[in-house]
């Protein structure tokens, strides 16, 4: 039970990084800077968007491994995979949330930390 729980979590937290992949390399400049919390000034300077496609390879790529860790790892090693990507969500939502906006503390540290918590105690 704890085992499904925990991957549902996981799961959940992957399709949001594919999500922030979408925004972060695909979403008109509109929607990235509400997303962010920046002016779209900002975001129309092509350096800063290329900083911001570089993040959504990374959240691409976070969420390609949670999925992959969840479908291709056995049970005993996923859960240390899981709560060493989990810490790694947990700690850059904290990140975000202080750099960006308070609702990564939401919608990124709050669940990775939980997704963690969960892996730790199967």
């Amino acid at each position: 039970m704890l085992l499904t729980i925990t991957v549902s979590i996981s799961l959940l937290i992957a399709l949001e990084h594919i999500y922030f992949l979408y925004i972060e390399l695909f979403a008109p400049y509109e929607k990235v800077a509400t997303f962010f919390s920046l002016p779209e000034k900002i975001i129309e300077n092509p350096i800063v968007q290329k900083f911001i496609q570089n993040l959504g390879l990374f959240s691409g790529f976070v969420g390609l491994v949670l999925i992959l860790t969840i479908v291709i790892v056995p049970n005993d090693p996923m859960k240390y995979v899981l709560i060493f990507l989990n810490l790694f969500v947990f700690l850059n939502g904290i990140y975000a949330g202080f750099v960006f906006s308070r609702k990564f503390f939401l919608l990124e540290a709050l669940p990775g930390l939980l997704a963690m918590i969960l892996a730790i105690l199967i």
